[in-house]
């Protein structure tokens, strides 16, 4: 379900103290990101942030609500917040206000029959659950669609949830990471990967009508497939699927079964070098284990997380910056090419 607002409530001002470049900022703006998993807003207000935005996002009968984290009466944050009748209350003065944003009541004005001035109604930004996650654009109307994940989005496959994290990295550079092979045999020997030579192996990307996609055929180090094939180490096929700009579905096609794991990544850009994740799984059985894969899933990140976080500044996108690359680069290359050449982008510090 679509939460939509008129334009005149969906005024997406660059904030003063946002880190991005203000061309980056509003092009940004104009692609859907995750915010929130939707199974975390209950019965109490969610605080969240995009691109330098403080956000409230709450729960009605009606709808899952992404508003700005601040009262129109005196700039209060709503995620401070409670529900009460199915409206969002304000803690400070106890303004209330329904899943639409209108002010439905002013508690010390002595006449309640008077209208309320529109005024005091909050900003709303569109925002949709889909696949389980909250999704927010704070522009009117969407540049881009929202990614669309086969095995994710089976009904009857049951979903398993990573707890969100935040990094302090640029986005980029986290999806950047995601879609990387050429780090398995150095960073994940722990869990996935094995020091098997990469060299022999190559790969072709291809564009797509919303980004991009790869196969890639690679050894595991270990099993990690409950698919009853018994081999110490296991031949899969990686399938990366990239929605601009940062959410990416990764198929893993165990080799000698029919077994299909299904791995999502969606890419929150909370600021130019703070990123959240927002992540879930499944598999062809229907059943995956959550206490396993979650595990598996945290190790991951685990041995990901200082690497990334240690490329200390967010890509560049301008021309003779990090263009000193590898063969598998060829990914990360056009990546880079089109955030900049499609979209415009430079993904860089404000000057």
């Amino acid at each position: 379900m679509f939460t939509t607002v008129e334009d005149g409530l969906t005024k997406s001002d660059y904030p003063e103290h946002s880190e991005f470049r203000e061309q980056d900022w509003h092009i940004l703006a104009g692609f859907w990101h995750p915010v929130a998993f939707a199974h975390e807003i209950k019965e109490k207000p969610v605080p969240s942030k995009l691109l330098d935005v403080d956000l409230v996002i709450y729960r009605t009968a009606d709808a899952i609500t992404v508003a700005k984290d601040v009262c129109p009466h005196r700039s209060t944050q709503l995620s401070q917040g409670h529900i009460v009748d199915d409206c969002l209350v304000c803690p400070m003065h106890g303004m209330r206000f329904d899943s639409s944003g209108v002010c439905r009541k002013i508690p010390s004005v002595p006449n309640q029959s008077l209208p309320i001035s529109p005024r005091m109604n909050l900003q709303l930004y569109q925002s949709t659950e889909h696949y389980g996650i909250i999704w927010t654009c704070l522009k009117a109307s969407p540049i881009w669609p929202l990614p669309m994940w086969p095995g994710i989005n089976d009904p009857e496959l049951q979903k398993v949830f990573v707890p969100a994290d935040t990094w302090h990295c640029s986005a980029a550079r986290h999806t950047e990471n995601f879609n990387d092979q050429a780090h398995f045999p150095f960073v994940h020997l722990k869990s996935f990967g094995s020091s098997e030579d990469l060299s022999t192996h190559d790969y072709e990307v291809k564009k797509t009508d919303f980004g991009l996609r790869f196969d890639y055929a690679y050894t595991e180090g270990g099993n990690r497939f409950p698919d009853g094939v018994k081999k110490e180490n296991r031949e899969v096929i990686y399938t990366y699927d990239l929605t601009f700009p940062f959410s990416t579905l990764l198929y893993v096609d165990a080799q000698g079964s029919d077994f299909i794991h299904y791995f999502a990544d969606a890419v929150s850009p909370v600021s130019v070098n703070e990123t959240r994740m927002f992540q879930q799984l499944t598999d062809s059985t229907g059943n995956p284990d959550p206490e396993y894969w979650v595990r598996d899933s945290l190790q991951i990140l685990a041995e990901d997380q200082p690497l990334v976080e240690g490329q200390s500044r967010p890509i560049s996108l301008g021309r003779g910056e990090e263009y000193h690359h590898i063969p598998a680069d060829r990914w990360s290359i056009l990546y880079r090419k089109l955030l900049r050449d499609q979209f415009g982008l430079g993904i860089a510090h404000r000057e």
